[in-house]
């Protein structure tokens, strides 16, 4: 099947409007990023001295031999041709740095920072293999960490903030440590919009004043969507063998629709948040960005290998630590499943059987009834939460968990009013686009004991709109266009999978996005691996200088 040729009649990108208290779609977003105001006087280099013998050494000849070697294979293939002696994990880390100084540098401007040990630490891990030693099923592999992620070495944590532009963590955090284990190599931090996109209402996706706009390599004149517009874009270039984000609402979803990847928001509680600068100790969850859904897979249960007791939301993810979610993989996962295609549309006028198609998903769905599901389009009103909102309690959230952070790893700034401060002492520079979100946390005056309130209701009107489509129908899952449903999933602490769904008629790549039961992050990968398998819709970017 043709994406390129979908039409989406009255339901285009172009035209959709979207209810009120709703994300738009990814393809929606997917509009021309406004210009800077002002791009940072001098965006922070990234330093490539640690690695100049070896990237001297690279010839063109080499790059595209390795370009045949690597370029979008799945961790079994690079570990395959590793224990072939045809790569090594020197190879890989080379190979990355290489492509992030020719493609990413004031081009794409994904990669924030660079592990100045990666080198090092690959040449250890290629000692390990030739002995027989596997420290776990990422041994040797470069992952990129979205730069809200802290770890112990000599990499910085800065949530792309001027204020914290030296700031180190204290100490790897359980998520590090837990990739680690597995044998990653951490090649470095990417950019992101900064603060995890809660400071300033008006700043394009992907802005951050220590490392400027990030920049779609489908074309300039995208947004690149959410908050890991960094670890998505890096992703989909190959400038690692996978990446973490992070997501509060549509923050891995979204990136990772619009760059052709797959990308995972977890149960809350299942992947540790340790020394990471949250949003909601409520929704935020770390997870995996990759190329395919078996590397996602992959890296989820090395994340999720074992709990965080000091989470206060692990026990909602108790259960599915420890679990090995490649062994959910099946192609035929989606045999004798209902799965729900679901939009607000009870109000427009709009039949179940128009549905899809107004969507962007009448492709899907077929592939879908062809994978062996039971198509289910759902029109529902639009999901709206009473009350003050999401708000409110996440500015006090944020508050309060950024400033902990702060103190915990002896950062040069401890309080978000102190961040203001700085960035106003030269605005132009560190706040183009305004602070006001930052304003808004560091001025809150709502009582935490207010904020677990509002957040529980939060939480209860989420899951009851979730059962309420779920149970009657009988749905295994739901599917929607990219990040349109990121206002119910995470309130609900309902996983979701976004896998690609090629491009749509504007050119835009998209994502179908999978939407789980509580704790159902198996079977949801089970099912995105039959759709990938059985459409195989992803499309990597051609890139350019």
């Amino acid at each position: 099947m043709n994406r390129r040729s979908l039409l989406l009649g009255a339901g285009s990108a172009a035209t959709r409007a979207w209810p009120a208290g709703w994300e738009r779609s990814a393809a929606a977003q997917a509009t021309p990023v406004a210009s800077s105001p002002v791009e940072p006087e001098t965006p922070r280099e990234l330093d490539f001295r640690p690695f100049a013998d070896a990237l001297e050494a690279m010839t063109d000849w080499r790059r595209h031999e390795l370009e045949a070697l690597i370029l979008e294979e799945t961790f079994e293939g690079l570990h395959s041709r590793m224990d072939a002696g045809e790569l090594s994990s020197e190879d890989l880390v080379i190979f990355y740095l290489d492509r992030i100084r020719w493609q990413d540098v004031g081009r794409y401007r994904s990669v924030l920072d660079l592990n100045p040990d990666a080198l090092d630490q690959a040449r250890q891990f290629d000692r390990e293999r030739r002995n027989g030693w596997k420290r776990g099923p990422l041994h040797g592999l470069p992952i990129l960490l979205k730069d809200v992620i802290g770890s112990g070495e000599r990499l910085r944590t800065t949530a792309g903030a001027a204020a914290l532009s030296e700031a180190r963590t204290d100490r790897d955090p359980r998520l590090v440590a837990a990739l680690r284990d597995s044998g990653a190599i951490i090649l470095g931090k990417t950019n992101l919009s900064e603060w995890s996109y809660w400071m300033a209402w008006y700043a394009p996706s992907g802005f951050s004043a220590l490392g400027g706009q990030v920049v779609s390599p489908y074309g300039d004149e995208l947004d690149p969507l959410g908050s890991s517009t960094g670890s998505a874009v890096a992703a989909t270039c190959s400038f690692a063998a996978a990446t973490i984000g992070t997501e509060t609402f549509g923050s891995i979803i979204a990136p990772s629709s619009v760059a052709s990847v797959v990308g995972v928001y977890a149960t809350p509680g299942l992947v540790s948040r340790d020394r990471t600068l949250p949003i909601s100790d409520e929704m935020d969850a770390p997870g995996p960005i990759a190329r395919n859904v078996r590397d996602a897979a992959t890296l989820l249960t090395a994340l999720a290998r074992e709990p965080d007791l000091d989470d206060p939301l692990v026990e909602q993810a108790w259960g599915v630590h420890g679990t090995d979610f490649t062994r959910r993989l099946d192609k035929d996962a989606l045999r004798g499943k209902r799965i729900g295609v679901m939009g607000a549309g009870a109000e427009s006028g709009l039949t179940a059987a128009e549905l899809p198609r107004w969507l962007g998903l009448a492709e899907a769905a077929e592939a879908l009834n062809d994978l062996g599901a039971t198509v289910v389009p759902i029109l529902a009103p639009a999901f709206a939460l009473t009350g003050p909102g999401f708000e409110p309690p996440l500015n006090r959230t944020m508050r309060d968990g950024v400033e902990t952070y702060l103190r915990a790893t002896n950062a040069p700034v401890r309080t978000l009013a102190e961040i203001v401060a700085f960035n106003l002492a030269d605005a132009a520079a560190r706040a183009p686009y305004g602070q006001e979100r930052l304003l808004a946390c560091a001025g809150t005056t709502l009582s935490p004991a207010e904020a677990r309130l509002i957040a529980d209701s939060n939480r209860r009107q989420a899951r009851s709109y979730l059962g309420r489509i779920m149970g009657p129908n009988r749905l295994d899952a739901i599917v929607g266009p990219d990040n349109i449903h990121a206002m119910i999933y995470p309130f609900a602490a309902a996983p979701a999978i976004s896998v690609p769904g090629g491009f749509n008629v504007d050119g835009v790549p998209f994502g179908v996005t999978f939407i789980g039961t509580l704790r159902g992050e198996a079977e949801l990968f089970g099912y995105a691996y039959a759709f990938e398998q059985g459409t195989r819709w992803r499309i990597p970017p051609k890139l350019s200088r």
